[in-house]
């Protein structure tokens, strides 16, 4: 619990210098790892484009897996990368269950960076109906919530901490990273699917 602990710490200072920081322009590196060569990492986007990252020993692993709807009840601490729906809603893209350790990580909706005008909501589920074939969550942040829609096109992911061991060739990644000179990145959080898995937000 004491390394999760830390893991989300450090995660939720992360997340907080990409959401927050204007100035440090920082990246969202989201693709296949297809090249290794010592501390430097070559991530290729769905789209061709490609990236050396510098891999420092200091920084965050995490370790992703599949998971379903069936993961999610009230309390449970999420976080969602949606797009706008109508009526104030937003659809969910991609949910990320947290850990009990990390909850509280980052909480609040923010802008993101899945597509036109997408969002992040890192909240608490306050409550969860089923209906008409979706699920719909109440997401509760302070004194502030958001209705969200799950529906058949929603990636559910969860993560544990991980160990550098975990990224290789073939690697399925979502970077968190400062640029660097020479068109590089320097990783400070990994997030390392599991078999293939791109993780979801």
């Amino acid at each position: 619990m004491k390394l999760l602990t830390y893991t989300a710490a450090c995660l939720g200072i992360v997340l907080s210098n990409y959401v927050f920081a204007a100035d440090a322009q920082p990246l969202h590196l989201r693709g296949e790892i297809t090249a290794i060569n010592g501390n430097e990492a070559v991530v290729t986007a769905r789209n061709g484009t490609k990236t050396t990252v510098i891999l420092q020993d200091n920084m965050q692993v995490l370790d992703v897996s599949k998971t379903s709807l069936a993961a999610i009840g009230e309390n449970s601490y999420l976080g969602i990368a949606a797009a706008p729906a109508p009526e104030g809603k937003v659809r969910a893209l991609g949910v990320m269950v947290f850990p009990e350790g990390a909850r509280g990580l980052n909480e609040g909706h923010f802008p993101w960076d899945k597509g036109n005008n997408s969002t992040m909501t890192n909240a608490t589920v306050a409550k969860l109906i089923k209906k008409d074939g979706a699920t719909e969550l109440t997401m509760r942040f302070g004194e502030k919530t958001q209705l969200v829609v799950l529906d058949s096109a929603t990636i559910f992911g969860q993560f544990v901490p991980g160990k550098r061991e975990l990224i290789s060739v073939k690697s399925k990644v979502l970077i968190f990273a400062m640029p660097a000179d020479g068109g590089k990145a320097v990783v400070q959080l990994i997030m390392v699917g599991r078999d293939g898995f791109l993780p979801p937000i």
